[in-house]
Order: C-alpha cells, then structure tokens, then sequence
C-alpha cells in the first residue's frame, strides 16, 4: 500500500507541476511576470512536505542533482543555439564578453571581501589565509548566472533591444562553465594537490576547456546539418537529433575534457543557422539547417526541463544556521551593487537604453549549477578550510539562489508593468494630439 501511496503522490506532484508550468507560462505571455519563484517557492513546499532531504540520502540527492543540472544544460543551451541568430551573435559578442568576465571577477572578489569581513565576527576561529579562499571560491560558485532561467526569459521579454538580449544569453551561457572549471581547479589544487592557488593552471585550464567545447560542437554540427537535412521527413527525426546532442555533451566531457555545456551551444547555433554558415563557408549547393517541426519539438522539451529544474531547484533548498543565512543575505545584497557596476562598465557608450541597463542589472539569476558545486565540493572545502562549520557552502549558496531569482523575477516584472505604462501614456498623448488637430 505504502509503495501504490508514493506512486499516487509522485503522480500528483508531477501534474501539479506541469499546470503551473503552463499557468506561469499563459500568465508570462500576457503580463511579463516570470514564474521562477512560483516554481521555486512549489518546490520548497514539495520537499518540506515529503521531507526531501531528510529521507533521501545525500549520495542519492546529489547523482539527481548533477543528472539534473546536466539534461537541463543541454536541452535549454541547445534550444538557445537554434533560436540565436549568427549575426546578432556576433555583434553581441564584445559587450557580452566584457559583461561575462567583468560581473565573474567582480562577484569573487566582493564575495572574498564579504566572507573575510564577516569570518571575523560569525566564524572568529577561520585563520585569515583560509576565509580569504573560502570567500573567493563562494564567489566562483555563485558568480555564475544561470542559462536554463536567463535564455529563455531573456528571449521572451518584448520591452529588451536584441543587443542586450544577446549580451544577457553570452553572460549566462559563458558563466555556468566558467564556475565550473574554477571550482574544480580550486578544488585538485586545495583538496587533491593539497597545495595553494596556482592563477596560471586555472587560466590554461579555461581556455583549453573553452576552446575544445566550441570547436568539438561547432565541427559537429557541420557534419550532422546534412544527415539532419537527409531524414528530415522520416517520423521523429527531431528524436535522432536530441540524442546527438546528448552524446556530444557526454562525449565532450568525459573524453576530450572540453566544456560540454558549450558544446551544445555551437552543435544548436550550427543547426539553427545553417543557410547562413553555409554560405559563410563559401558552400556552393543549396543551403539547409534545422526546420520548423523539429524547432517545435525542441521547445516543448526545453519547457517540460525548464518547468522541472525550477520545482526540482526549490525542492534542494535548505536552511539551517542562521549565520550562514546571514551570510547568504549580504553576499547577495553585495552581488547586486558589484552587478550595477559590471552593467555600468560593458554598456559604456554602448548605446543601451535605461530600461535596459535595469533589466540587465536584476536579470542575475543563480541556477543549478551553484547548487551542485555547493552539494558536490562544498562538504570537502568546509573540511580542508573551515572544520566543524558543516553546510556553510550549501545554505549560503542556497539563500543567493532563492534572492536571485526573487530579484529577478521582481526587478523584470517591475520594468515591464512601467515599460507598458509608458507606452500607454505615449499612445494616450499621440492620441490627444490628433484630436487637437483635428
């Protein structure tokens, strides 16, 4: 009876789910209003109900978590690469570069500072040295902002220039895997080595990783546009493309040690813009890239993931010492100032409109990636660094999380009820000046 019960309450739970994917959907469409925090706040109901944490062991919870993290990165990074167009790209790419790398060396050194200040007070026992790594590797953990919430939201939202919409989709796609390869180089380096914080192997290590997750995804996809082209009228092709792109993330990872997450991104950017890097490429025949069936296809399954990532993400939430809570909170009030300015720096003379710079500067959403590299590296930093200070990575982390994307969600909603409101009054007073002249 008690396994019919958890089969009945799984089954709940996942219808649950899926209208309020669709209801925050139907309610976004109409009003700009993103449904993050209504998914993340179902999720934290779900686990404090069900007693996620407390029943499930860790072990467990983090295989799902990475399982999560890692089918939720393909298919919106892959979804995000079919609906890029090459040129926007390409025009972006300098501010969005420049926003990428200002808003990541930014966030870690005022996490660093943060961490080093408040050690001296919440956590006197911490030596100087060890809050001053704790605090930069908090900060590459949470310096990320998240591609599954900011691509699709980003894309969506009618008020944003394209130019800012691209620079927002370079941030996200280019920061998850930064956090990622700085994390773990922190992490052989302190834990495996058991020695300091080498700059110039990080530095090799990113750029190797980068370049073959770009060249690996790119030279993929050229050569899957043609068989793509050849059985595009066979049923459910649009499947036989899914499971490419799943073993190319897998294959980019574990055997030619590139970044996966971008190998995706440049396997959909090929595919979606196929004509156009044909005949870049000087192609003589005729040109072919992704069509509209399998585009649909991949944008229900990108908001099936979307919709699952968020209620999962709010199921992982955990809150225990208040300290660390404390912690969360300033570091995320810190990331917020630190943000402005990284906006204030990649928008110099760039042409951005207000409303713009503001949404850039509250779309800063942290995802599953920092939950990961929390759960997964987390209890490991806090033993080498900071013993006896359990689930100080995990709840400070998780309290960013959850603020981000209260902020998000708040700030975008915020500008667009004014953004409409102005265009409102605009109409109004175009209206009343006709009337006078006639």
């Amino acid at each position: 009876m008690l396994e019919v019960i958890n089969v009945i309450n799984v089954l709940i739970i996942l219808g649950a789910i899926m209208i309020l994917g669709f209801i925050g959907n139907f309610i976004f469409n109409r009003t700009q209003i993103p449904s993050i925090v209504w998914l993340l706040f179902f999720g934290l109901i779900v686990g404090f109900i069900f007693q996620v944490q407390e029943t499930i062991p860790e072990s467990i919870l983090v295989t799902i978590s990475s399982f999560v993290g890692a089918v939720a990165i393909i298919i919106i990074l892959f979804d995000g690469g079919i609906n890029t167009d090459l040129y926007q790209l390409f025009r972006g790419a300098p501010r969005g570069l420049l926003l990428s790398i200002s808003a990541f060396v930014f966030s870690i050194f005022a996490t660093m500072a943060v961490v080093v200040i408040l050690s001296a007070t919440l956590m006197p026992t911490i030596p100087l040295g060890n809050s001053m790594l704790i605090g930069a590797i908090l900060g590459a953990i949470v310096a990320g902002t998240s591609s599954p919430i900011v691509i699709p939201l980003a894309s969506r939202l009618k008020n944003l220039q394209d130019k800012t919409k691209t620079a927002l989709s370079i941030e996200s796609i280019i920061t998850d895997p930064l956090c990622i390869v700085v994390v773990l180089a922190a992490y052989y380096m302190i834990i495996v080595v058991g020695g300091s914080i080498d700059v110039s192997v990080g530095i090799k290590n990113l750029v190797s990783t980068f370049s073959v997750g770009a060249v690996v995804g790119a030279a993929l996809g050229l050569c899957w546009l043609p068989v793509m082209h050849r059985v595009r009228k066979e049923q459910y092709s649009y499947v036989l493309t899914l499971a490419v792109v799943f073993l190319i993330y897998s294959l980019t990872e574990s055997w030619w040690g590139g970044a996966g997450a971008l190998s995706c991104l440049m396997f959909g950017l090929v595919l979606g813009n196929g004509k156009k890097i044909l005949k870049m490429i000087k192609y003589s025949g005729r040109g072919f890239e992704m069509d509209t069936e399998t585009r649909q296809f991949h944008s229900l399954t990108s908001f099936v993931i979307r919709t699952f990532f968020f209620v999962y993400l709010g199921m992982m939430v955990s809150f225990q010492k208040i300290e660390f809570i404390l912690i969360g909170v300033i570091v995320l009030l810190v990331l917020l100032l630190v943000r402005y300015l990284a906006i204030l720096l990649s928008t110099y003379r760039g042409g951005f409109e207000r409303d713009d710079k503001q949404t850039m500067a509250v779309m800063m959403p942290r995802g599953l990636a920092a939950a990961i590299l929390a759960i997964n590296f987390g209890p490991a930093f806090v033993e080498k660094l900071m013993p006896g200070l359990d689930g100080f990575f995990k709840v400070s982390v998780f309290v960013v999380i959850l603020g981000t994307a209260i902020v998000c969600t708040v700030g975008v909603s915020l500008i667009a009820h004014y953004e409409q409101k102005k265009q409102e009054e605009s109409m109004h007073d175009d209206i009343n000046k006709v009337i006078k002249k006639s």
